[in-house]
């Protein structure tokens, strides 16, 4: 199995709010997506992948309800240091969350950052995005087209560290040796064409660095305006 992550900033924002987490073994992965302006973001994604690190330490991580506390955990984390510094109110995160054990991947989910799983040539997306534009696509009053250009595309319906009472997707889907994981923020996801991101992760005759950074440059291509960061592993 091999494991690649990387976080960029783009060539907009002044500051990285990303960040991303990958377990000694590689088998707890997460990507953490900060908002809250310059400094409460970068706080924000960071509490949350040293909660998940430290509770996994600690707990289980062969149950998706094990994934959602460990998530619930992080935005108490959040909340935390907010309650200390009230200057960073209104900071949050998105938060994608995979654990890998005996031949099933469970994952965690909260915000636009996502998950997707790789067979062969086929990839599917996992999870589904907590944003308003989803909603209205949800509802029909958008089509899929009309997604990438609405205006409210990037506000989120659901993020760690805003409220108290936190509702968490979760999940767990079964792995075979070669399959590929792809966690990833926004921030490629919404500069890159999905064909193309499908095409790179599902080629296996490349390593997870190589398809990593191909996929950046394709970003950067394509204005990277915002930060990106990706975990790609091979099962």
């Amino acid at each position: 199995m091999g494991t690649y992550g990387e976080s960029r900033i783009g060539l907009v924002r002044k500051v990285n709010e990303d960040s991303f987490y990958i377990s000694s073994d590689h088998d707890v992965l997460a990507v953490a997506d900060g908002m809250g302006g310059y400094v409460g973001g970068e706080i924000a994604s960071r509490t949350a992948v040293e909660a998940i690190a430290y509770y996994f330490r600690n707990f289980t991580f062969a149950a998706p309800v094990q994934l959602e506390k460990a998530i619930q955990y992080a935005n108490s984390s959040i909340l935390s240091k907010v309650h200390i510094d009230p200057s960073l109110q209104g900071m949050g995160t998105t938060i994608s969350l995979v654990t890998l054990v005996r031949g099933m991947a469970f994952w965690g989910h909260v915000g636009d950052s996502r998950i997707y799983a790789c067979r062969g040539d086929e990839m599917k997306q996992i999870t589904v995005d907590h944003t308003i534009v989803q909603v209205l696509l949800e509802k029909g009053k958008i089509t899929a087209a009309e997604v990438a250009t609405h205006p409210q595309r990037h506000v989120l319906t659901r993020a760690a560290g805003v409220d108290e009472t936190l509702l968490v997707d979760s999940g767990a889907f079964p792995v075979q040796k070669g399959d590929r994981i792809l966690i990833c923020s926004d921030g490629l996801t919404s500069f890159i064409d999905p064909e193309l991101l499908r095409q790179s992760v599902c080629d296996y005759s490349r390593s997870e660095r190589d398809i990593v950074n191909e996929l950046f440059r394709h970003v950067y291509e394509n204005g990277a305006k915002d930060n990106i960061t990706a975990i790609l592993t091979t099962i």
